[in-house]
């Protein structure tokens, strides 16, 4: 049986499908908020929220009928893997509108932890809750929560705090427009 014929079987099965991403995404898949460094930024970091389902290339198909039911997001070669691919979902919006609501609808076992902070991190970046020193905050300690206490990270929560720390003594310093001496 090809590729195609197997797609057409799973979209058969209708009610099952869901159900069949649902334990595809808790075998493969995995949701993530990346911390990454960014100057220009309010507090000098970014909270990045992504969805991925992984899958050798052989089997793209079922990364299609993921992107097919969910209804967002694109398929991609994995960096550094040329036989793997990823279906990645990384537009916060689509997160909130189709990524979130599917998974709210049907319940993950080994993922459903990392999911609901998943969710509770993108929701609250919708709603712009990192634009406040103690919002972003609380959105990073979330995200530091996931995924095995966030043990496979490249930064420390200790070392992103003290360097918010650093960033808002400084910004505390910086002068305002009407604290500026101006030449006469």
């Amino acid at each position: 049986m090809d590729e195609k014929e197997r797609l057409s079987k799973l979209q058969k099965k209708g009610k099952y499908l869901n159900h069949y991403l649902l334990g595809f995404t808790d075998a493969e898949g995995c949701f993530n908020v990346s911390l990454k460094k960014q100057e220009g930024t309010r507090f000098g970091w970014v909270l990045d929220p992504v969805f991925h389902i992984t899958q050798h290339k052989n089997a793209k198909f079922v990364l299609e009928l993921a992107m097919r039911q969910i209804n967002c997001g694109r398929i991609i070669p994995k960096p550094g893997q040329e036989d793997t691919l990823q279906f990645i979902v990384d537009n916060r919006k689509q997160l909130a509108e189709k990524v979130i609501p599917f998974f709210s609808r049907y319940n993950l076992l080994v993922k459903a932890r990392d999911f609901e902070i998943f969710k509770e991190i993108v929701l609250g970046l919708e709603r712009r809750e990192h634009s406040t020193k103690d919002g972003f905050e609380r959105l990073l300690k979330l995200a530091f929560s996931m995924n095995m206490e966030g043990k496979q990270r490249r930064y420390k929560l200790e070392e992103v705090m003290k360097d918010l720390a650093g960033s808002s003594e400084t910004t505390r310093q910086t002068p305002k427009g009407d604290d500026i001496v101006r030449p006469a």
